[in-house]
């Protein structure tokens, strides 16, 4: 990543070839990442090091992954380039940094680590690392490199330009938490058009982008649009983006789908199992509804509230932190066999969450507060007077 103004530069770059020639580990890297479909004029090679998209750092194993995927990259990222799941603890080693650049990297590590993903984030020292990533100062640059997953890890390395020292710490902020997004498994979001973000460039190719565009975000950019823009702004605050949190939300949320809006009673069920009792009713009704994600298994995190749960008796959602329930099916919710759910609060509608969710004080139950109509199973409609705003992710 780079500052708009300093596009070029990058002191001696060579695309294709260096200014001497190469190692064989670097042309295989290049040879690899050309058969794999990025176009030549986006590859280019800085002492000894293979780069895409200007900061992106390939590895021989990453461009050979790319490689064995073949002539069509729409799932390159989607697949073999992000982390496995079992990784439960990413830590940092930024052990050289100081100053503003310290500061900077906890609150870029806090970025990630304050959101619901399946791995935490920390700086070290710290216990339980699954893998450690280390954080370089970069003598001479502003701007920053890192490179894509491998095997599913993350990339071992970000490169931080000593040069973002006349920078304000939100920008120091936004690079590091940028180039931590390439270790992740995150492309360019202005990949077609580079110029969108740094005024100049083109298109990074479709072996880079085609891959990441990601379910619920954008698909063009806009400048100051996302943290994962190419180039950066002096007025950079260094937080994410809407569009940046759907796509975390995407693809390191654990969440269960096939939850349903009921049309006939307002509220929201589980439809992957036979049994749903609605108010109104008869059977919960789905027709008319999308795909709605639950958060699960998460650790406490800000934004989101956890202790809800699912009945096993009507295959409602309820909240299980109140006495209180009123089941459809008779009695009160069972959430004996139900794991751990939690909303998103507070947050408003962003690409794919729809607000407008509420806790009914009745019967404890989840119900679409937009519509009227809604049926409770104490009796009338349900009362969301007391609740606060819930999203829901929908896909």
């Amino acid at each position: 990543m780079l500052a708009r103004s300093l596009v070029l530069a990058v002191g001696c770059v060579a695309l294709m070839f260096g200014c001497s020639e190469p190692p064989d580990e670097t042309q295989e890297i290049v040879g690899n990442l050309v058969e794999a479909g990025f176009p030549a004029d986006d590859i280019m090679v800085v002492e000894g090091k293979v780069y895409v998209g200007r900061d992106a750092e390939v590895s021989l194993a990453a461009s050979q992954e790319l490689l064995k995927l073949g002539h069509d990259p729409k799932e390159q990222y989607r697949t073999t380039n992000l982390i496995n799941t079992s990784l439960t603890k990413i830590c940092v080693n930024g052990s050289t940094f100081t100053g503003n650049f310290s500061t900077a990297l906890d609150l870029a590590i806090q970025n990630y680590e304050e959101l619901p993903l399946t791995f935490s984030m920390a700086r070290t020292p710290s216990t339980g690392c699954s893998f450690t990533i280390n954080a370089v100062i970069q003598p001479g640059v502003v701007g920053g490199s890192a490179g894509f997953p491998s095997g599913g890890l993350p990339y071992s390395t970000i490169n931080i330009g000593g040069g973002l020292s006349s920078y304000s710490v939100d920008v120091i902020e936004h690079v590091i938490t940028h180039e931590l997004g390439h270790t992740i498994g995150f492309r360019h979001s202005d990949y077609y058009n580079r110029s969108i973000s740094c005024g100049s460039g083109g298109d990074e190719g479709q072996a880079g982008v085609g891959a990441i565009l990601i379910a619920g975000t954008p698909s063009t950019a806009t400048v100051g649009g996302s943290l994962m823009n190419s180039c950066f702004r002096t007025n950079e605050t260094g937080e994410f983006a809407a569009s940046d949190l759907s796509a975390l939300r995407t693809l390191y949320t654990p969440v269960q789908d096939n939850w349903r809006w009921c049309s006939k009673c307002q509220g929201m069920f589980f439809a992957g199992n036979p049994g749903a009792r609605c108010p109104a009713g008869g059977a919960h009704v789905n027709s008319g509804s999308g795909n709605y994600h639950l958060a699960h298994s998460i650790a406490p995190t800000a934004g989101w509230q956890g202790g809800w749960r699912w009945c096993n008796k009507c295959q409602g959602l309820f909240f299980g932190g109140n006495p209180g329930s009123v089941c459809p099916a008779g009695g009160g919710h069972d959430g004996s066999t139900s794991g751990d759910y939690h909303l998103h609060h507070s947050a408003g509608a962003a690409p794919d969450l729809q607000s407008n969710w509420r806790w009914c004080s009745k019967c404890q139950g989840a119900f679409f507060g937009g519509n009227p109509g809604s049926v409770c199973p104490s009796g009338g409609a349900h009362s969301g007077t007391a609740s606060g705003d819930y999203s829901m992710i929908l896909r």
